[in-house]
């Protein structure tokens, strides 16, 4: 390359670098009322809430205070505001033109807030986003946040424990500008890093760090039930077996006693076989008889 050529490149980087170095750093640390640059089209994020009275409309003006009606460039979408007071909650991003306005040329451009990331670091300085650490590596709590809407609002920052205690808050004022905040006694569980805008509610993002360590639940510890031991008896004496109560049976092989009748006459002994009425009447005339004879 020409000596006169490598001068040029040379002047070149310089004066890049001297007006790097000049360049202002964007920070609000409060969100702003108003657009700063009223040119069209004027630059405004989704959910923001401002005054665009000021805007300067493309074909000549300013928006004014009256209530506006917005359509998109293509047509698609349209949206009414108190210029005021306007709320861009909820309003699709895309170019918008005033309906007051003489011309379809971009008034307004909506755009997406984002929060491009979150860093975490502990007191070692290890990056823990959505890692685990130690209980005694987080008594600090190192936080990174880049965003795209420096311009417009602040990042307000909250710190959450696995209770849904909030432990620690903190303001981001400049695109990615790291802070650092106090986390008292961590105890084991997860910790949520949220970080959103203060009036650019869309334009947030939440990550975590885990804290090791046994968590505790609130388990109810259930009660074993003992079984009851029976007690000796101090004397010794064992105690009465009861006896079982039996019940006769009849021997089948016994036979039954038979009461004898008694003897009509002495000396008389009578069969009970068959006929055994018949005989013993026959045998009693006949003694009678006898008897008889002998007495005369």
């Amino acid at each position: 390359m020409p000596r006169n050529g490598r001068r040029v490149v040379a002047l070149t980087l310089i004066v890049l670098a001297v007006g790097a170095v000049g360049l202002p750093v964007v920070a609000v640390s409060e969100p702003r009322d108003a657009p700063a640059d009223t040119r069209p089209p004027v630059r405004v994020y989704v959910s923001e809430t401002l005054d665009i009275s000021s805007a300067q409309l493309s074909g000549g003006g300013t928006v004014g205070t009256e209530e506006t009606t917005f359509t998109a460039v293509d047509g698609s979408e349209s949206f009414t505001v108190d210029p005021t007071n306007a709320n861009f909650d909820g309003v699709p991003v895309g170019s918008y033109y005033a309906e007051s306005d003489r011309d379809v040329r971009a008034d307004l451009s909506v755009v997406r807030p984002l929060v491009y990331s979150i860093v975490l670091r502990d007191d070692t300085q290890r990056d823990v986003t959505g890692r685990a650490t130690d209980p005694e590596n987080l008594d600090r709590l190192t936080i990174r946040a880049r965003y795209s809407f420096a311009d417009a609002d602040r990042l307000d920052v909250s710190v959450v424990d696995s209770s849904g205690s909030e432990v620690a808050t903190a303001r981001v004022t400049e695109n990615d500008q790291q802070i650092t905040v106090d986390i008292p006694d961590p105890t084991p569980g997860l910790y949520s890093v949220t970080a959103s805008g203060s009036n650019v509610e869309a334009g947030n993002r939440t990550v975590t760090v885990r804290v090791r360590g046994q968590v505790a639940t609130a388990a109810s510890t259930a009660t074993a039930t003992s079984t009851p031991t029976a007690t000796p008896d101090p004397t010794g004496t064992a105690p009465p077996t009861p006896t079982a109560t039996s019940t006769a049976t009849p021997d089948p092989t016994a036979t039954a006693t038979r009461t004898p009748s008694p003897t009509p006459f002495p000396g008389t002994t009578f069969d009970d076989g068959p006929g055994f009425g018949v005989v013993a009447a026959a045998l009693a005339v006949l003694a009678v008889a006898l008897l008889g004879r002998r007495r005369r």
